[in-house]
């Protein structure tokens, strides 16, 4: 029986004993779209710590998060965009927003909270955050950790340009407030050393890098036993991957200018010719390559525009669909997928994507665009790397020949990532807790 993900190991490991502390988790955006806050609340909880996890209502958490009984999320009020106005409105727009900002955070986190023993604050965005987050834990006796996914100012200097003055200015508000804390956590080794580099800050976690999520895929137990486009039931009542079936790719994305959907479009129209070339001159030799079931997850202002370029494709041996996915079934399409695919650039090239963090962790292969430190997350071990269209459909090709074959390339990636799946994130949470002492 192949069903190409394998159960879950367990994550549930005896915690040393501690006193319980009270700790805030901020993140200035949607608490449903910021799994690594989410990770941070749920292992804290189980620790036994009481979390208020604070940020703004928007898609659903995690259903650890809303069942914990030592999780409270807290939303912070969000200020009306406005939709059509003169620019000069836009213009006074962020700076009133940034006021309002801090007012509310400054009320919830001083009068609305119980005594903190610490706040874990992500970063971006830094502005007002960081400024907020270290006033109010200087007043109130409270260990600031800021938790480094990105350079804020690197993510305004793609809109401006990096010799605005204002990146200069965020550059220089980012470095000030954040040397103050009392500790650092960073998803790269290379942040890491960026930070001790360029800002001499110390006390960094480098090692505690996004690695370990709680996904958990698909297993034998959860596929059903009904027929579906990837499985069939056989007589005896087990459930086997169909021989004709399609190969299943996944990609998530939030649909900004910052991520290149055409590139995806491209490699695929590029996959779909040969695929249909090898299928009409095939005379009855067994050279084709599958059909791709590839479906685009997330919420963003762009998905109206490219779900409008993908219906002018027209395709024969690919088809593409668009969803927006729950926390719940998110894993679980992600733990079934054949292949996973990333087109996150890095305005700072020290990040990492959090979805290919989530694609390794359900156990799937990935393609990732290729920058700096994508190398400490893709290795050749569990996936690829490419840079253009035309890689990216050539890996695809590739990787689709040899999906049934448990010695080929695709093999090797499948059992990697299986690997990387097997990591556990609240075995090694230790060190996080340690910092609470």
């Amino acid at each position: 029986m192949d069903l190409r993900r394998r159960g879950a190991t367990s994550s549930d490991q005896t915690q040393k004993s501690r006193p319980a502390k009270a700790v805030a988790i901020l993140v200035l955006g949607d608490i449903g779209h910021s799994p690594r806050m989410q990770y941070h609340a749920i292992s804290l909880a189980r620790a036994g710590h009481k979390v208020e996890l604070v940020g703004y209502e928007g898609s659903r958490p995690m259903e650890q998060v809303l069942v914990s009984p030592n999780i409270t999320v807290r939303h912070i009020r969000a200020l009306p965009r406005p939709t059509s106005a003169p620019r000069a409105i836009f213009y006074l727009y962020a700076p009133i927003k940034v006021i309002c900002q801090v007012f509310m955070l400054m009320w919830m986190l001083l009068a609305t909270m119980p005594k903190l023993d610490c706040m874990i604050v992500q970063n971006p965005p830094a502005i007002p955050t960081l400024a907020v987050a270290r006033i109010c834990t200087r007043l109130t006796n409270t260990r600031l950790v800021i938790d480094w996914h990105n350079y804020g100012y690197t993510i305004l200097g793609m809109s401006l340009g990096k010799g605005h003055f204002v990146v200069r200015l965020a550059q220089l508000f980012e470095k000030a407030f954040g040397k103050s804390a009392y500790a650092h956590l960073c998803v790269t080794d290379a942040m890491a050393r960026d930070l001790q580099d360029s800002w001499a800050i110390r006390r960094i976690d480098s090692d505690f890098q996004p690695q370990w999520p709680l996904l958990r895929s698909a297993n034998e137990d959860n596929v059903g036993n009904a027929e579906t486009l990837l499985t069939w039931q056989c007589t005896d009542g087990t459930v086997e991957m169909r021989k004709d079936r399609p190969m299943l790719i996944v990609s998530s994305t939030s649909w900004t200018a910052d991520e290149d959907f055409s590139i995806l479009l491209d490699a695929l129209a590029r996959y779909d010719r040969v695929a249909t070339e090898l299928g009409d001159i095939s005379n009855g030799v067994n050279k084709q390559l599958p059909r791709l079931a590839v479906l685009i997850t997330g919420k963003g202002p762009l998905r109206t525009y490219y779900e409008q370029e993908i219906r002018k494709l027209k395709l024969r041996k690919v088809h593409i669909a668009t969803a927006w996915l729950s926390a719940e079934d998110y894993p679980l399409v992600l733990g079934s997928a054949d292949l996973g695919v990333s087109l996150h650039t890095s305005s700072s090239g020290l990040d990492l994507p959090m979805k290919v963090v989530d694609m390794l962790g359900c156990g799937t292969p990935v393609c990732a665009y290729a920058f700096s430190c994508i190398g400490e997350l893709v290795t050749a071990d569990n996936g690829v790397v490419f840079g253009d269209a035309e890689e990216l459909a050539q890996q695809i090709q590739g990787l689709a020949s040899q999906l049934d074959d448990e010695h080929g390339m695709y093999g090797r990636l499948l059992q990697g990532a299986a690997r990387f799946h097997e990591i556990d994130w609240d075995s090694n949470y230790e060190k996080i807790l340690d910092l609470l002492q």
